[in-house]
């Protein structure tokens, strides 16, 4: 039983992780119908902006939480002047646009070489890494902190899609950006906007999730399959869908092995998209839109 708990906690830690990366998608994706697959390197610049910030500059943890999240936002920026909006200004298909975003991700990639190097870098924890006794379990504050981040950003999600304005404008443009367009919707800054939250959450959850876990293409993917399981078109069903794949990782390579856990969830998601070809929770949130 204790085993079981503490597969769980990991599970539900590593599932927040992924359940972050799959809501940033699934933000972009509702207002673009764009997947950005440079995602998962804007937590990845969360991470490695830390360490300029911190280490190598000296800056206390809450200027460098900004000057971390000012600098994801610029590439976030630059990556919707200079890739979406001149291609869906030409009409471009949105499989060009996500060709182009993986061609930024690739820039970004090797941006990043340039200026920290291919050697590995410590990622400083903001919070404590000193085992932290739950009853049986054992956790630490970081972890802690990464399951709080995703409930955080979850609520304030939905306050912004279901309680604003501007959530009602990003819908709208989801739907049709033409006709959002002609109602008075200016669809290029919602879409803007849209760029910059996701880069809000990427950056956040690279500095927390830097110190425990490895940041890069792998968590595009991780976020992918979250997107799909839970729904795309969701972002609620996306966190969902990364919280159920945190858990069946952690499940598997505690009472199996570790090497069959991606096969299986894979094959998993390809199973339920026969039953399912809108995810697990997406056909109810498509119906309820």
């Amino acid at each position: 039983m204790e085993k079981l708990g503490y597969l769980l906690l990991a599970g539900v830690t590593n599932g927040s992780v992924y359940g972050l990366v799959g809501l940033s998608l699934s933000i972009i994706y509702g207002s673009s119908r764009v997947i950005n697959f440079a995602q998962g390197d804007f937590v990845m610049l969360g991470a490695m902006s830390a360490v300029m910030f911190v280490v190598t500059a000296s800056l206390p943890w809450p200027l460098a939480l900004l000057a971390t999240v000012v600098t994801t936002s610029m590439v976030a920026l630059a990556l919707d002047h200079v890739v979406y909006r001149p291609l869906a200004r030409r009409k471009a298909p949105p499989l060009t646009i996500m060709m182009g975003t993986l061609g930024a991700a690739i820039v970004i990639y090797g941006a990043a070489l340039l200026v920290w190097g291919p050697d590995q870098q410590f990622v400083p924890a903001i919070f404590s890494l000193d085992p932290l006794y739950l009853g049986p379990l054992v956790t630490n504050s970081q972890q802690l902190a990464i399951i709080g981040a995703f409930a955080l950003f979850l609520l304030a999600t939905w306050f912004v899609l279901y309680r604003t304005r501007l959530g009602l404008s990003i819908r709208a443009t989801g739907v049709n950006p033409r006709v959002a367009l002609l109602m008075g919707i200016r669809s290029e800054r919602i879409i803007q906007f849209s760029f910059l939250f996701s880069a809000l959450i990427s950056s956040v959850s690279g500095v927390l999730v830097g110190p425990l876990l490895g940041v890069g293409l792998l968590l595009t993917v991780k976020g992918f399959m979250a997107a799909i399981l839970g729904g795309l078109g969701s972002p609620f069903a996306a966190a969902a869908g990364g919280v159920a794949i945190g858990m069946l990782e952690a499940l598997m390579a505690g009472y199996g092995t570790s090497l069959y856990a991606e096969p299986a969830i894979f094959l998993i998601i390809l199973l339920l998209l026969f039953v399912r070809p809108y995810g697990l929770l997406g056909d109810y949130e498509a119906q309820k839109r």
